[in-house]
This record gives C-alpha cells, structure tokens and sequence, in this order.
C-alpha cells in the first residue's frame, strides 16, 4: 500500500474552500450518528445515510491539483486554514501511482489499510477483532491475492462495523483512484481499487466518509460512485476556482524573490494571460513559473505558449530539445515508460546499455541531465516522470507529433534484454517482470519460443510465483511454461491456480502441467467452486470435462450449485444441473441453492432451480425458508414463482415470523397482497406476539436486512 506521497513536504496553496466542505460532510456523519455505537439508517433507494452522501470524490482534469491537495489534507504545510486538523481524523490512506503497479494491487491496498488502521489507535476495540483467527487467515498473503473482496469484508468492514463508533466521523482517503482500471485482465470480483470500493461502500459504518480522487473525464469512475458528492476542482464557473488561480500566482510572487524580480510594467500583464491559459490547470501554472524562476522561461513568452497542458509539453520539448537531441534521450523514455515500477538510474542506464553497448556511464548521466527539467526524484533513489499526464503525452501521437512520440513497446524489449543479461541471478519478482516484459515487446515469437527464451539463458523460472502472483494471465502461462512449479500441497499454489480462473487456456495450461483438479484451497473451495462463484462458464465446462468433484464442498459447506446460485450465475447453474449436481444440497447454515438464489434476487436462477425440482420448503438453521428470504428482500417476481410451485405460505421461522410478516415489516405492499392472495395467516403472531399489522408501522435499517433474510 503506498502510505506516502512524493509531494509530502512541498508548498501548498490556497484550495481552502475544498477542505471546509471536507470538514462539513464530516460534521455532517457526526451529527447522524444518534448515539456513540448507533448504526445510521441507511436509504436503500439512494444509496446513503439520512441527510449524507456515501463520500466525497474529488475531480479534476490532468494536472488540477488532485494529488497535491490530498497530500496537503494528510500532511499539512501551511500554517494557517480549517484542515490542519483534519489529518487527525484520517483512518487510513493510500496514492494509486500509475508508474508504479505495486500501488495499484487491491490486495496490497486491503492489507496495508488494515495495518494502518490497527496502527491509527482511533478505533480501539478494531485491534482485538483483527487478531480474531478467522481475519487472521483472511490476511494470508495467498488468500487475500485469491480473493480481495472477501478479505476487505472481513477484515476491514465487518470488523469496523463491530467497533464501538467514535465520538467523531473519520475518513479514509484513496488518492487517484481511477489509475490501473485498464490494466488488463484481472480477477473480476476485484479488478482493481475503484470497483472494490465501489462495491463495497454501502458496507462503510456510519461514522466513516470515503474520500477518493479522480479524473474528471473518467465517467466509469463518476458512474462507480454515484451517491457521492463530487467537488470539481477546475470548474472555472465557480468564482472561487478562479480566485485559487489568481492567488496561487500571487502567494508564489508573495513568497519568491526569484520570481518577483521578473516582473516589470510590460510583463504584469503576461501573468494575467497565464492565468486565462492555465484554465485551472496547477500543473500549467507550476510548469510555467518554475521555468521563469530557473530562468527557463522568460514572462514575455507566456504569450507565445499554447493554452493546453498537452501545447504547453510540445513547447517545452521544442524549447529543451534542440537538433537532435531528442534521439538521444528517447530510449531512456522508452525505458522509463515501459518499466513497471520506478527504476534506479543504473537500473535504466543497463537496459539503454543493451541498445548501444558502447554507451558509457559519463555519457549516459549527459544524457539524464537533458531530460533534468522532465525527470523528478522517486522513492529509493528512483528517477520518474515529474507527472503521468506527460507520461500520456509521450505515447499520444495526437499531441506529440511524430517528432517527440515514444515508443513503449522498445523500452520493453531493453528491459528484457537486461533481464536476459543477468537471468540466471533474478530473483521470483524479477523473473515475473522479464516475463511481463517479454511479452509487451511486440516480438513476433511465438509464446513456447519466449519460453525457450528464458530457458536458454538460465532464468530460475522453477521458483518465480513463490512469494507472488503475476497479475497478467500471459505473464502466468509464460511462468508456467518456463517451468513455474505449482505444488498441489501449498496453498500459496492454489491462489495461483485460482487466480488464473479468469481464462480457460490460462487454467488448461497448469492442469496440463500436473495442477490437481480437485485442488482446494484455504477456505476448501475447489477450482470448480470458484469457476462457479465467478460464472466462468468456460472454465466450469473444462473442469467438469476433467472429472472434477462436482460435489466437494467448501468450509461452509457450500457446494460449487450453491455458490453458482447464490452469485445468480444462471448459465452456470444450468450447466451443473444438467451434469447432475445435487439440487438439494444444504451447507452449514442450512442453505440450499434455491434458498440462496431467492435471497440474492436471482429469478432465473429460481426458475431453474424450480424446474429441475428442487424442494421448495427447504429451510435453514432459523427454519427460513426461499419464500421467507424473497419476501424479506422485496422480490415479487420470486414470490409469486414460489407460491405457483405449491410454497407453503404460513411457514414460521424460530422466530415464528412468517413470509407475510417479513414483507409488512419491510414495506413490501405488493408481496404482502400475493401472500394474502395465497391463504397466508394475517393474524399470526409470531414469538414477541406481533402480527402483520403491527409490525407494518415498524422500520428496518436497510444495513440489517440481508443480516435477517
């Protein structure tokens, strides 16, 4: 998890008015909360608790300020303003860094918030929960890649919502959120940071408000948090904005002698195009100044300067490159592009190496002092691009021109070439990254000859997913057919096997290589279980083709029908019945998979079920039955296909509740007609005395009901 920011420590100004409202929506959480420990209703039409919204996502285009803003919320530098003490109130955090692909692993993210919260102290009772042995496995570094979501329940929410509330709202902050949603193909019940959050946000207690930064162009992220109360940071129609702006350039004229002894009568005038240029872009206005206060830039040439932040890199380029000496620092961008981490300079000086091997250290670092102005210092001595938008830029023909356009896919093949240099001592992560390198090169090789490739230099592939797993399937069947060994004892081997579920050549390829078929893993679900948990119809067709146990269940008792179902994965479910899965089969709660699919709201997965024969009065441990849990959740069309397959209306539960009193305590007028239609009791009591009718005047918090279903 990155817990630090590369602009910690650096200037800030203005954007007070952001951390004000910050401040109000978290008076605003403090305020609902009736009593300390009080959950806060919640509206399950609109997704938010009374008078609340879910979070804040904070907007902007490239450059706006996002990231600077989120730092200065953490680690305050100015002196003054309403947020130096908002930091006391923060959870936990993390920065997405599109350079770095470590911070963009959701399964990272989940363990470093665990650790931070532990580490806050602002929730207490949360250290004891989390040493609880069941989030204890859970934050196995194997489970927790297997399935993040499922660990970030666990071991962050659930534990959470058990706590005692504090006298305050806190918040936790993810900083570009919207970085590593299109990186390829990963685990789709955790693609990445955003869409656990957003899948999982309903679930945060009452007294924490999610903060997250995104592009302002990014409208999958908008869609993702709906509910949210967006704040634009570069809307130029709000006043306020524009006065950011204009006191952005005058503090930095405030407060720099070198910039202050520019300005004369003739060039006042050039800062008031700056600021129309900038169109709110921080970015724009920092680039600008900083080459005026190096002497870079004179003020007169504001004029001459493009209005677009994609304008202002074309003449930055044009102004530092002269002749040709772009030529002879692309490679290095080619590199620094395709890396998937920050690297050290000598890092990058042995892959350029490998593209002109006369090329010597002293030649190399000239060549890094051209690229001065464009290169910022990273963590660990790294060397990265001063912002990813320029990144963008260097591969956007578009806005580059042929002239400065880059090519990623070079830079991948210097790196492999550098891996292949030293192969035989790579460590498992470095070997995972020749893989990964290998197959961005654009090589025309087919994929057994990038296998031979890595063979033939020596490349210790045997132990390279021993301590991680390669997030791109390709990057596995590379591994694996280099020689990647999967044991069938070690659970950390079946996370590997399980991550490559998402592709049925991916899954064929480790079967093929002596992976068991029947292999669990640590909760005892087996590949099939988890094809089917996912709705990988493929993959579920190739395992049943290899024998696999249809009937093997987890540690909950759930077979790979119930988990199938309850996901309302009906292609899935009609696949296993029509192999002769057991119908009726219940796990450890009692739960069939006809009572699991009514729960969810799966329609076709009920009407599958019915069809096959499933027994409709199944009930669970709270003798519950799918007529019980469909009534509860408000889904009519269930309800009716239940009763017209000879439900018995008037079953009670422990509680002596019945369908019809489950849907009038939950408002669900429509299902409580069907059920009175149907014969059902209206004057049943059930263990307190309650009827239908007296409950109806009753509310539910929406966080209880699927608790009671």
């Amino acid at each position: 998890m990155a817990q630090t920011s590369l602009l910690q420590g650096k200037r800030f100004y203005c954007r007070e008015w952001v951390f004000h409202k910050i401040q109000h929506c978290l008076q605003e959480k403090t305020s609902n909360l009736s009593a300390p420990g009080t959950a806060e209703p919640l509206n399950p039409v609109s997704g938010a608790g009374k008078g609340s919204s879910w979070g804040v996502l904070l907007v902007g285009g490239p450059g706006s300020g996002k990231t600077a803003l989120c730092t200065e919320l953490l680690w305050p530098s100015s002196v003054h303003g309403v947020h130096r003490g908002l930091h006391q109130h923060c959870l936990g955090f993390h920065f997405s860094r599109a350079e770095d692909s470590d911070t963009l692993c959701v399964s990272g993210f989940v363990r470093g918030l665990v650790s931070q919260i532990r580490r806050s102290g602002l929730v207490p009772e949360y250290e004891e929960k989390v040493r609880e042995p069941a989030v204890q496995s859970a934050l196995q570094p194997g489970e927790c890649e297997r399935n993040p979501a499922e660990t970030f329940k666990r071991c962050v929410l659930l534990p959470l919502l058990g706590c005692k509330a504090p006298s305050q709202a806190l918040f936790v902050l993810v900083d570009s959120v919207d970085e590593g949603c299109l990186t390829g193909d990963r685990d789709q019940r955790s693609a990445n940071i955003a869409e656990l959050l957003a899948a999982h946000h309903e679930l945060f207690p009452p007294w924490l408000l999610l903060v997250c930064s995104a592009r302002r162009q990014n409208k999958h992220i908008t869609k993702l948090f709906t509910g949210f109360r967006k704040i634009s940071l570069d809307d130029l129609r709000k006043a306020y904005i524009v006065k950011d702006v204009q006191q952005y350039i005058l503090h930095r004229l405030d407060q720099e002698e070198a910039l202050r002894q520019h300005l004369t009568k003739e060039t006042a005038e050039m800062l008031n195009q700056l600021h129309i240029k900038s169109s709110g872009c921080f970015l724009y206005l920092e680039r600008v100044l900083d080459g005026v206060v190096e002497n870079f830039i004179m003020l007169r040439e504001i004029r001459d300067i493009p209005g677009t932040l994609n304008g202002l890199y074309l003449w930055l380029c044009q102004r530092l490159f002269v002749r040709k000496q772009f030529a002879k620092v692309q490679p290095i961008l080619n590199v620094i592009l395709a890396a998937c981490r920050p690297l050290t300079v000598r890092e990058l000086y042995h892959a350029v190496w490998t593209k002109n091997m006369t090329l010597t250290m002293e030649d190399f670092q000239k060549k890094m002092d051209i690229l001065s102005k464009l290169l910022i210092d990273g963590l660990g001595s790294t060397k990265i691009l001063f912002h990813y938008s320029f990144a963008e830029w260097l591969l956007d023909v578009k806005h580059c021109t042929q002239k400065y356009l880059c090519n990623a896919a070079e830079g991948h093949r210097m790196m492999a070439m550098s891996y292949t240099c030293r192969a035989k001592q790579l460590k498992p992560l470095e070997v995972q990254e020749f893989a990964f390198h290998l197959i961005n090169s654009n090589l025309q090789i087919e994929p057994f000859n990038l296998a031979l490739w890595m063979v033939w230099n020596g490349t210790p592939a045997k132990d390279s997913l021993s301590t991680s797993i390669p997030k791109e399937q390709e990057v596995l069947q590379l591994l694996v057919k280099a020689g990647a060994h999967v044991s069938n004892e070690d659970d950390h081997a079946s996370c590997i096997l399980q991550q490559a579920l998402e592709r049925e050549d991916s899954i064929r390829t480790l079967l093929d290589n002596g992976a068991s078929v029947n292999q669990t893993d640590s909760s005892g679900r087996t590949l099939l279980a988890n094809a089917a948990y996912s709705g990988n119809l493929d993959v579920v067709n190739l395992l049943i083709s290899r024998r696999a146990d249809m009937e093997l269940a987890d540690n909950h008792g759930q077979t790979a029908l119930t988990l199938a179902a309850r996901q309302g994965h009906t292609k899935v479910v009609n696949c296993l019945i029509g192999c002769d899965a057991n119908i009726n089969h219940t796990d450890h709660d009692g739960w069939t998979a006809l009572r699991s699919a009514a729960w969810g709201g799966h329609s076709e997965v009920v009407s599958a079920l019915l069809y096959a024969g499933a027994k409709v009065d199944c009930a669970d441990a709270d003798s519950r039955t799918a007529l019980r849990a469909a009534a509860w959740g408000g889904h009519e069309d269930i309800v009716l296909n239940l009763l017209q397959h000879g439900a018995e209306v008037n079953k009670a539960d422990n509680e002596g509740r019945t369908a019809l009193i489950a849907a009038a305590y939950m408002g669900h007028r429509e299902i409580v007609e069907h059920l009175l239609d149907h014969g059902a009791e209206v004057n049943h009591e059930d263990v307190d005395g309650r009827t239908a009718l007296s409950v109806a005047a009753l509310c539910v918090p929406a966080s209880k009901a699927t608790a009671q279903s």
